[in-house]
């Protein structure tokens, strides 16, 4: 996976194959720190201790369809060569978070992507999901909730709305990153 927003649809893909109904995703960028982090949080199935031992093997697989399941190992695997590292978390029966760091002064730290493309395609293909999206540089912050979406009485899952919310996502990371960066 060449860029952040790629891996962020595949764990949030994983996810949702482990039953979840909620869904949290925050990018978080500490200019002090030269971090960026990305973190998936999901009420799905959990895992035991000894397969998120495993994920990180590349021959280890939840899955029926393949033998191999490389999207963790590739997140391990780019967070170490921007001098950050991987976090799971995961208890069986209460969900899962994957913590990936990486350093924003490290020449191998991966390009953001486009995160609002993937991120639209995910709440549209997936209405029955609680997707709570966090972007924050410093202290400027963007929050899209999809749970508040609903209580407003917009239907993003509607047609023509895709390309509405995938813009306004754009343009509020964009604000964000334009207040950061001065």
């Amino acid at each position: 996976m060449t860029d952040l927003a790629m891996h962020m649809m595949d764990i949030a893909q994983n996810s949702i194959r482990a039953g979840a109904r909620t869904i949290g995703i925050d990018i978080e960028e500490r200019s002090g720190d030269c971090t960026l982090t990305l973190r998936v949080t999901d009420d799905g199935k959990g895992m035991s201790r000894e397969t998120v031992e495993k994920l990180v093997d590349p021959f280890f697989t939840t899955r029926d369809t393949r033998r191999v399941g490389l999207g963790i190992p590739f997140l391990k695997m780019t967070c170490e060569q921007a001098g950050g590292g991987l976090q799971i978390i995961s208890k069986e029966g209460e969900g899962t978070t994957i913590e990936a760091t990486y350093r924003t002064d490290n020449i191998d730290c991966l390009p953001m992507g486009d995160v609002p493309g993937y991120l639209s395609l995910l709440l549209k293909a997936n209405p029955e999901i609680a997707f709570r999206f966090m972007y924050r540089v410093d202290e400027e912050e963007f929050v899209l909730d999809t749970e508040e979406l609903r209580e407003l009485g917009i239907e993003w899952e509607a047609a023509g709305m895709l390309a509405v919310i995938k813009e306004y996502i754009r343009e509020n990371m964009n604000a964000i990153d334009h207040i950061a960066n001065g």
